[in-house]
C-alpha cells in the first residue's frame, strides 16, 4: 500500500519555530503534505502517512505514543523533561523500539533513551537543512527573542486557589528579581547595539494573533527570509539559531534564562554548533570574529539522506 506524506502542525501554538521546524520537513516532499496536530498523533485515523518525527514532543504526553496509521521516522526528536515519564512508558517503550534507532535532537533525550534500553543517536535538528534559494545581500542585525526566556509576565487567569499555591507565592518572591535582571539585561543589550553602527530590526518568534495554518507557514517562512537576509542575528530561539548558521548568518544566541533543566536540556549537544553568550558578555564580543565551533556539514548530509530515503524508498 502507497503511504501519504505527512508533516507535523500545531494548531494551539504560538511559537514559529515549530513552524520552521515542519517547513524544513516539507523540503522533502515533492506534493502537498497531510498536517497532523502533534498534539493528538494517537487519534489520527486518515490515510496510512509517512511523517518526520522532529521537534519538542510534547504538551500532552496522555497522546503518545502515535496511531499506528503513522509510519514514522525519528530524526531530530526532543523530550520535554516534564513529559519525559509517561512518554517512557511501558506502552511507549515498545513504541520506540520498534522504530528505532531514534534520531535526537539533543543529547538530553538521547541518554534518556538509552537508560530505557532503545537505540538513539544524535542527529541534530532538521532546521539545519535549511538553504539559500535567493542570493541576499546580507546587512544589518536581527533582534529575534533575545531576551524572551527572562521577558517579565503577568498572569492574567489567577484564581484564588493558585494564590495560596506554594509556587505562586515563590514566583512571587522571585518575581522582582527577574524584573530587575530583564532590564539589566536589556540595557546591555541596547548598549552593545549602539556600538555596533548597524541596521537594526526587531522581531519576534512568538505570535499574539490566532491565523489559519496556511499563514502561519507563510510568516515562518518570512522569518527565515528575514533571517537570512541579515548579516546577524542575536536570539534565545533554537530555530532562530540554527536556520541562521545553516543559511549563513552569524549568531550570538543569549544564555540568560536557560537556567532551569527544562531549558538547559533542549541545547545539549546544539550550543557547539553557535556561539553563545550571556548578556552582560555582550560588550565583550566581536562578533564578526566569531566561527563555528563545530561544522554542520557532515550533521546536514546525515540528516537530507534519511529524510530523502525515507520518503522515496519503497513502501513496505
Amino acid at each position: 500500500m502507497k503511504y501519504k506524506k505527512a508533516i507535523l502542525s500545531y494548531p494551539n501554538s504560538k511559537n514559529l519555530g515549530d513552524y520552521i521546524q515542519s517547513i524544513a520537513a516539507k523540503k522533502f516532499i515533492d506534493e502537498d503534505a497531510i498536517c497532523i496536530d502533534r498534539e493528538k498523533l494517537n487519534t489520527y485515523n486518515g490515510d496510512k502517512v509517512k511523517l518526520i518525527m522532529n521537534g519538542w514532543f510534547m504538551q500532552n504526553p496522555n497522546n503518545w505514543p502515535p496511531s499506528n496509521k503513522i509510519k514514522p521516522l525519528f530524526i531530530s526528536f526532543h523530550i520535554n523533561p516534564t513529559a519525559k515519564n509517561t512518554m517512557l512508558s511501558e506502552e511507549s517503550i515498545k513504541y520506540f523500539k520498534k522504530h528505532q534507532p531514534i534520531g535526537c535532537r539533543d543529547i538530553y533525550t538521547k541518554k534518556i533513551l538509552a537508560s530505557k534500553g532503545i537505540k538513539s543517536y544524535f542527529s541534530g535538528c532538521l532546521t539545519i537543512t535549511i538553504t539559500n534559494r535567493n542570493a541576499y545581500k546580507k546587512e544589518g542585525i536581527l533582534v529575534l527573542s533575545a531576551l524572551d526566556r527572562i521577558t517579565p509576565s503577568i498572569n492574567k487567569q489567577i484564581n484564588f486557589n493558585i494564590i495560596f499555591s506554594l509556587n505562586f507565592l515563590i514566583k512571587c518572591f522571585k518575581a522582582p528579581f527577574k524584573t530587575i535582571s530583564y532590564y539589566i539585561a536589556k540595557k546591555r543589550l541596547n548598549k552593545f547595539l549602539y556600538r555596533q553602527n548597524s541596521k537594526i530590526t526587531f522581531a519576534s518568534q512568538i505570535i499574539n494573533k490566532k491565523y489559519s495554518e496556511e499563514k502561519l507557514f507563510s510568516l515562518a517562512q518570512n522569518q527565515l527570509n528575514l533571517i537570512a537576509k541579515s548579516e546577524l542575528v542575536i536570539t534565545s530561539r533554537i530555530h532562530t539559531a540554527l536556520p541562521a548558521i545553516s543559511l549563513g548568518t552569524k549568531v550570538i544566541f543569549i544564555l540568560d534564562g536557560l537556567e532551569h533543566p527544562n531549558q538547559r536540556s533542549r541545547i545539549e549537544g546544539l550550543s557547539d554548533y553557535f556561539f553563545s553568550c550571556r548578556a552582560k558578555d555582550l560588550l565583550k564580543t566581536d562578533f564578526k570574529k566569531k566561527v563555528l565551533k563545530k561544522d554542520l556539514k557532515v550533521l546536514r548530509s546525515r540528516l537530507i539522506e534519511k529524510a530523502t530515503d525515507f520518503f522515496n524508498k519503497d513502501d513496505e
